[in-house]
C-alpha cells in the first residue's frame, strides 16, 4: 500500500470529511482563506494531499530570515508527514531554489527536496513558501502542481497578513478616535440647551468655570452674535448647526478670552424647535503669537516632509545595499537595482546605455535589445546636456525627446538621463514617465543618489572581468612551455624540410615529385603552427560576456589542444566522455578558461603540488551528462585520480585568494573566478570526493533544441 493510500485510509477511519480530491479543490480551499486560522489548516490540508499524490511525506512550509541574516523555516506543516526542523541550515538549498523558483531543487546532505514560490506576491513581508517532500523520484505533474500551491498558498499569506494589519490599524485608529473625543471634552467648558422660545439654560459646568455659567445661562439665542450681525438663532435656523464659531455674548466684553460655540437643532419630534450646544472659553493670542504660531506650524510641516523624505530613502540605500552585497549575479544585480530606482521615482520604464572605447553605443539593460541608427547620436546629446555629470530631464514630445524614443525604443510623456560614470567609459540609466508633470526636482536628485548603486554594481561587474581577464594571462604564462612545445614541432619539421629542398635541388635530375611533397609538408607545418597561434590568441582574448549556444565537444577539444603538453610533461592521461549533441548556453571563451583551470588545477593535485599525495597512475576524467531532476541543466565534471579535498577546506576553496598551494604555484584566485564567471552564466559550481580522488562538476544552463 502506497504512502497516498495509507493516509486516504486513516482519513477515512477518523471521520474527516474536509478530505481534498483534486487539484482544483486544493486551489479553491487556498483561495477562500481569510483568517490565520483558515490559513493554517489550508496549508496543512495542501501538504496532506500532495504527499498521497507523490506516494512520498510532504510539507508545506514559510521561508523568511532570520536575524543572523540566514534563510529559516518559520513555520513547517505536520499532516504531509514530513518533519524539518527550523534550525536546519537552508542556506545552499535557498539560494539554489530561488535562482530557479518553482523548481525541485535538491537539499545536499538532507533527506528531501523542494522548490520555492516565485515570490511575485512576497515583496512586502520578504516571506515566500516552500513546498518539500522526502528525497525520491516526484512525478511531474505532481511537481507542477506543487509550483501552484506554494504560489497560492503564498498569495494567501500576504492577504491575511495584509488583513491582519489593516484590522490592527483599524483598532488602532478606533483608539485614537476615543482618545481625540475624551480630550476634546475636557475642552468644552458649558454644556447648554434652549427650547423653542430661545432661552438658554445650563445643563453641565466642567472645568469650574462657573463665571461662564452664570454669564449665559437665562440668556437668549437671538442676543449672541456669531459674526457681529448675525444672532446664533438666526445661523441654527438657517444651517441647522454652527461648529466652532467666535461669539459675543452680555458679559463677555472686557474679557482677555474668545468664547467659541458649537450647536445644532434638535431634530427629534418631541421637542421642535429646541437645540443643544457647547462654549468653549480659550485666551486671544496677541497677534505676533498668532503669526508665530502660523510660522511654527509650517516649519513642523516641513519638517514632517523632510523627515518622510529622508526616511524613504534611506530604506530605499538599504534595500539598495542589501541587493548590491547579495549573492545574485551582477547582470540580476544590476536589473533588480534598476527596478529600485524606477520604483522610488515613479518611472515606468529603464533602459541602461553605455558607449565602449570604440565609440558604439550599446545596451547593458536589457541586453538582448539592440540600439536604433541614431543611437550614437542620442547618446552625444544626453552627454552634452549632462554636463559635469548632473542628472538631465527631456520632454519626449520634442524633437530631441522624438530622436531618444527612436534610438532607445523608450515611450512616454517625460524621460530622465542619469550618468554612471565608468572607467574610460560613460554610461547612462535613461528612466521613462508618463506623467504630465515628468520627473521633479527632487526624484531626480534622490534617483542621482541612488544611482552610486548601480555605478557600483557596474563597477563590481567590470573588476570581476578584469580579474578574470589576468587570471587567463597568467594561465597562458604557465603554459608557455606547451605553446614553445607546440610551435617548435612544426618549425622543426618545416627546418629539416627546407633542408631536403636544398639538397634536392642541388641533384643532377630534379625530382619535381619529392619536391612537391617536401613542399606540401612545409605547407602543413605552417598552417599547423597557424592553428596553434590562432588559438592561443582567441583564448588569451577578453571575452565580451555574450551568450551563445557552445558545443560541449568542441569545448573538450580546444581546451585539450591547449593543454596537451601540460597533460604530456606531467604523464597524465585525459579521457573524455562526451555526448556529441550536448550543448550548453554561455560565453564559449569563458568556458575554455575555466575548464582549463580545473584541468591546471587537477594536474598540480595528481602532481603533490598543494598536498602532499602517493601518485600511483595520473588520469583525469571529463564526463558529461544531463541530471534526472534537472532537464534544463548539463553536469560537466572533472575527475581526478588526486587526493581529493579534504574536509576542512571543502567550504572554503571557491573563497577568493584561498589556496593550499605555495606563492609560486598559485594565488588562490583561479576558482573563486571560475565560480563567478559559471555564477554569471547561470549555472553553479559542486566540488566532492569520489572513490579514486576529487572533483569538481559544472552544473551549467543546457541548450534544449
Amino acid at each position: 500500500m502506497t504512502l497516498g493510500s495509507r493516509r486516504l485510509n486513516e482519513d477515512r477511519e477518523q471521520g474527516r470529511t474536509n478530505i481534498l480530491h483534486s487539484f482544483a479543490d486544493v486551489a479553491l480551499l487556498l483561495s477562500r482563506v481569510k483568517t490565520g486560522s483558515e490559513l493554517h489548516s489550508a496549508r496543512e490540508q495542501a501538504a496532506s494531499w500532495l504527499a498521497r499524490q507523490a506516494a512520498l511525506p510532504a510539507a508545506v512550509g514559510e521561508v523568511g530570515f532570520g536575524a543572523s541574516g540566514l534563510p529559516r523555516l518559520l513555520w513547517c506543516s505536520r499532516e504531509g508527514g514530513l518533519s524539518i526542523s527550523g534550525d536546519e541550515d537552508l542556506s545552499k538549498w535557498y539560494e539554489h531554489a530561488a535562482r530557479h523558483a518553482g523548481e525541485l531543487c535538491v537539499a545536499r546532505g538532507k533527506n528531501w527536496r523542494g522548490l520555492l514560490s516565485a515570490g511575485e506576491f512576497s515583496s512586502e513581508t520578504g516571506l515566500r513558501t516552500a513546498v518539500l517532500f522526502e528525497d525520491g523520484v516526484v512525478d511531474p505533474e505532481v511537481a507542477v502542481n506543487a509550483s501552484q500551491i506554494a504560489a497560492l498558498a503564498e498569495s494567501a499569506s500576504v492577504y491575511v497578513r495584509k488583513s491582519m494589519a489593516s484590522a490592527l490599524e483599524k483598532r488602532h485608529l478606533l483608539d485614537l478616535v476615543e482618545d481625540t473625543t475624551s480630550w476634546l471634552a475636557l475642552e468644552v467648558d458649558i454644556v447648554w440647551e434652549a427650547g423653542p422660545d430661545g432661552i438658554i439654560r445650563v445643563r453641565r459646568i466642567l472645568n469650574g468655570r462657573k463665571d461662564l455659567g452664570a454669564m449665559i445661562d437665562g440668556g437668549s439665542l437671538a442676543s449672541i452674535k456669531i459674526d457681529g450681525e448675525r444672532s446664533l438663532l438666526g445661523a441654527l435656523q438657517e444651517f441647522g448647526s454652527v461648529r466652532h464659531l467666535p461669539i459675543e455674548a452680555d458679559g463677555a466684553a472686557g474679557r482677555n478670552e474668545t468664547f467659541l460655540v458649537s450647536a445644532r437643532m434638535n431634530e427629534s419630534a418631541g421637542s421642535p424647535g429646541s437645540c443643544i450646544g457647547t462654549i468653549t472659553a480659550a485666551k486671544k493670542p496677541a497677534d505676533g503669537l498668532v503669526r508665530q504660531t502660523a510660522a511654527m506650524m509650517v516649519q513642523m510641516r516641513d519638517a514632517r516632509l523632510r523627515e518622510e523624505r529622508q526616511r524613504r530613502e534611506a530604506e530605499a540605500m538599504l534595500q539598495g545595499l542589501r541587493l548590491l552585497l547579495g549573492p545574485d549575479a551582477s547582470r540580476e544585480k544590476l536589473s533588480r537595482l534598476v527596478a529600485l530606482v524606477c520604483g522610488c521615482i515613479g518611472a515606468s520604464a529603464a533602459r541602461v546605455v553605455q558607449r565602449g572605447l570604440d565609440g558604439s553605443v550599446r545596451f547593458l539593460m536589457p541586453r538582448e535589445q539592440k540600439p536604433g541608427g541614431e543611437a550614437e547620436a542620442a547618446f552625444d546629446l544626453i552627454l552634452n546636456r549632462s554636463g559635469a555629470g548632473s542628472a538631465v530631464a527631456f520632454d519626449l514630445g520634442s524633437r530631441e525627446g522624438a530622436m531618444l524614443t527612436r534610438s532607445f525604443g523608450i515611450d512616454g510623456r517625460h524621460a530622465a538621463a542619469l550618468p554612471l560614470p565608468l572607467r574610460g567609459e560613460a554610461a547612462f540609466l535613461i528612466c521613462v514617465t508618463s506623467r504630465d508633470a515628468g520627473f521633479s526636482s527632487s526624484d531626480l536628485d534622490f534617483a542621482d543618489r541612488l544611482t552610486l548603486l548601480l555605478r557600483q554594481a557596474l563597477l563590481l561587474g567590470e573588476e570581476q572581468n578584469q580579474l578574470a581577464q589576468t587570471a587567463k594571462m597568467a594561465a597562458l604564462g604557465q603554459m608557455s612551455a606547451s605553446i614553445a612545445h607546440e610551435l617548435r614541432q612544426p618549425l622543426n619539421t618545416i627546418s629539416l624540410a627546407v633542408q631536403n629542398l636544398e639538397l634536392l635541388l642541388q641533384a643532377p635530375e630534379v625530382d619535381e615529385a619529392a619536391i612537391a611533397s617536401k613542399t606540401k609538408r612545409v605547407l602543413a607545418q605552417v598552417e599547423r603552427a597557424s592553428e596553434v597561434i590562432d588559438r592561443m590568441r582567441r583564448f588569451g582574448r577578453k571575452s565580451t560576456g555574450d551568450q551563445s549556444t557552445v558545443s560541449l565537444c568542441d569545448l573538450v577539444e580546444n581546451v585539450e589542444a591547449i593543454m596537451h603538453h601540460v597533460l604530456l610533461r606531467a604523464g597524465i592521461r585525459l579521457e573524455t566522455e562526451i555526448p556529441e549533441e550536448l550543448s550548453v548556453i554561455g560565453d564559449q571563451l569563458q568556458f575554455e578558461q575555466v575548464l582549463g583551470n580545473l584541468i591546471q588545477n587537477a594536474v598540480d593535485a595528481i602532481s603533490g603540488i598543494g598536498a602532499k599525495h602517493e601518485r600511483s597512475e595520473g588520469l583525469i576524467r571529463l564526463r558529461a551528462e544531463v541530471p534526472a531532476e534537472e532537464k534544463a541543466m548539463v553536469i560537466l565534471r572533472v575527475e581526478d585520480s588526486g587526493p581529493g579535498f579534504r574536509q576542512e577546506i571543502l567550504d572554503r576553496v571557491l573563497e577568493p585568494f584561498f589556496t593550499t598551494k605555495s606563492a609560486e604555484h598559485g594565488t588562490g584566485l583561479g576558482l573563486a573566478i571560475c565560480n563567478t564567471i559559471i555564477r554569471e552564466s547561470g549555472g553553479r559550481i559542486e566540488l566532492g570526493n569520489h572513490e579514486a580522488g576529487g572533483y569538481v562538476a559544472l552544473i551549467l544552463p543546457r541548450e534544449i533544441a
